[in-house]
């Protein structure tokens, strides 16, 4: 699978022997925390850790913010009540008052009780109550001494990051543009990640843990500025690799002494491209063309129930390709499935009349969205960087160019050996990489001026990248262990066994890294395992594992049974003898 989308080569030179393992047998082996650009990791909570919730905790009341004249007493008393129970809103009449009275009204009822009970004009006055409606969600009373930008740290575990993010939106009422990320991480892992809303208060993001499953929502901090695509520094991954052949511990290990210091190459991995029957470059590629109907197809073909793992969401799908009939497809979507797939904001709009390229520019979330151009972008890059090793080495060329587009100075290293990505740039027009991705994109029937007027709907920010990356702060260990789903790290909501009982007669390697922004560790263990890390190859793998681990348990109680026929009857031995 690897070699299809260009991961051919290796930082050695040469290829190397490979040994097989299991990647992400469970969600627990595969952790990623992010690395924000002053250098902290965050965090992930321990199973035991019960998150800060604002519905748990003991607002007060803060008498020492004063009561305006146009409130009475009676009225004041009904607003406090309601503050410590849930009911029926507090009407307060405005009929006389003037437009910075009825200001004040809301201003009190914000400072005074702390952002618990909100405020709503209506035609009758101004209605005082607990949490936010669909009316007030579309307020602009923001408190101006208070930053717009509300960041906090998201933790998952077998989620999609656009699923997760599309799931806090609509708890929070909000648009799914007023919320951002870094970028995207994996899904079948347990993942830490800075994430931003606009216009939220830090107790409304709090709550959500109360009703959030595989979800940990904590660490707010108002900030004037969202968080930005690839504003952060990179990744701090631990990996566990299992079911490793138990003669492998002293080749890995000399391997891992080597990638300390050569690195790998930067390839973009194969989790870019997906494992369905189109690829999401193949997507990106018509996306690119303009192919907007195309581009929609393929992305619900996707979605057809060839796995379990697509529920009904694949049958929506399949409706709509059978039928044409979107109002029909997206009434099988139910809750979340509705609004937080791809797939559902595609129908939706299907169903109110959009057009094919709405589907795509308008309904996708643009980081949803943005990944299927960056898909065909970094296919024509994996390509470009195979045949820059093959023809001139591991080494540093005189035809190389730098970050800026210029020769490499005599110092250079081969981690400053940088290939542009597709799209017009007059920095790198004439070197190699632009030359040879011109040829790739014709093709396709594209050019370098094919990406431009995307760049606004689909964030296409990133102009080149390293051709080689080293890992910072590389750990490993190896791990014995017994059963062959034994839980190896902590996750959200589980232990890892105590170290008292890591023994058996199964290896596995946790390898701790981190990465730069945009580098793949499945790339970096392919580097050292030299075995094809990609989802088809693990599933299969651990496909082979299971069968395996199943004729075992079957020869083991055949072995029994046979023993114990063949053990001959012994009559007791009496005492004295």
């Amino acid at each position: 699978m690897e070699t299809e989308f260009g991961l051919t080569e290796y930082a050695s030179g040469h290829e190397i022997t490979p040994i097989p393992c299991l990647l992400k047998e469970m969600y627990t082996d595969f952790i990623v925390q992010e690395i924000l650009d002053d250098g902290k990791v965050l965090s992930i909570p321990s199973p035991d850790v019960i998150l800060e919730s604002t519905g748990s905790k003991d607002v007060q009341i803060e008498e020492s913010v004063e009561k305006p004249s146009c409130i009475s007493d009676e009225t004041l008393a009904a607003i406090e009540e309601r503050f410590s129970t849930k009911g029926t809103p507090v009407l307060v009449k405005v009929d006389t008052l003037t437009k910075e009275e009825r200001k004040s009204i809301h201003h009190f009822v914000r400072e005074r009780f702390s952002g618990k009970l909100i405020t709503e004009t209506k035609e009758d006055g101004i209605y005082v109550s607990h949490g936010h409606t669909q009316s007030t969600r579309k307020r602009k009373n923001w408190d101006e001494n208070i930053p717009k930008e509300c960041h906090f740290t998201m933790c998952k575990e077998n989620k999609e990051t656009s699923y997760a993010c599309q799931l806090i939106a609509k708890f929070l009422n909000i648009g799914p543009n007023n919320i951002k990320t870094h970028g995207i991480k994996d899904k079948r892992g347990v993942t830490a990640q800075r994430v931003s809303v606009t216009k939220v208060l830090e107790s409304k993001i709090l709550d959500l843990n109360s009703r959030l499953r595989g979800i940990k929502v904590f660490g707010c901090e108002y900030k004037n500025e969202p968080v930005k695509m690839g504003g952060h520094w990179g990744n701090r991954f631990s990996i566990v690799l299992r079911d490793l052949p138990n003669d492998s511990e002293p080749t890995l290990h000399e391997r891992l002494e080597t990638f300390q210091n050569t690195g790998f190459l930067n390839y973009f991995g194969t989790q870019r491209f997906g494992s369905r029957c189109s690829t999401t470059a193949e997507i990106g590629l018509a996306i690119a063309k303009r192919d907007w109907e195309g581009a929609v197809r393929m992305i619900l073909s996707n979605a057809m129930p060839d796995h379990l793992e697509n529920g009904q969401v694949g049958y929506a799908a399949k409706c709509f390709t059978e039928t044409g009939d979107a109002r029909k497809a997206f009434s099988k979507l139910k809750g979340a499935q509705a609004f937080a797939t791809v797939e559902g904001q595609i129908l939706k709009c299907l169903t109110r009349g959009g057009t094919w390229q709405k589907c795509i520019t308008e309904a996708v979330p643009i980081q949803s969205r943005s990944l299927y151009v960056h898909a065909y972008q970094s296919l024509l890059w994996n390509k470009v960087a195979s045949r820059r090793v093959k023809e001139y080495g591991t080494r540093v060329h005189e035809s190389d160019v730098g970050a800026d587009g210029n020769p490499l100075g005599e110092h250079s290293t081969h981690y400053d050996i940088h290939i542009a990505l597709p799209g017009e740039n007059s920095a790198f027009e004439n070197s190699y990489g632009a030359k040879w991705i011109s040829e790739l994109l014709k093709e396709d029937g594209l050019t370098p001026a094919s990406f431009t007027s995307l760049q606004d709907k689909f964030s296409l920010g990133e102009s080149s990248r390293p051709l080689f990356v080293e890992a910072k702060e590389l750990k490993w260990k190896f791990i014995h262990y017994e059963q062959p789903r034994a839980l190896l790290q902590d996750g959200l909501q589980t232990r890892a066994i105590p170290e008292s009982e890591q023994k058996g007669p199964l290896l596995a390697l946790q390898i701790q890294l981190s990465l730069s922004s945009g580098s793949y560790a499945t790339v970096a263990l392919r580097e050292v395992t030299g075995y094809d890390m990609g989802k088809k190859s693990m599933r299969d793998a651990s496909l082979k594992s299971q069968k395996d681990a199943e004729q075992n348990e079957e020869q083991e109680e055949k072995d029994v049974v046979e023993v114990v026929e063949l053990t001959p009857e012994v009559a007791p031995i009496e005492e004295g003898n």
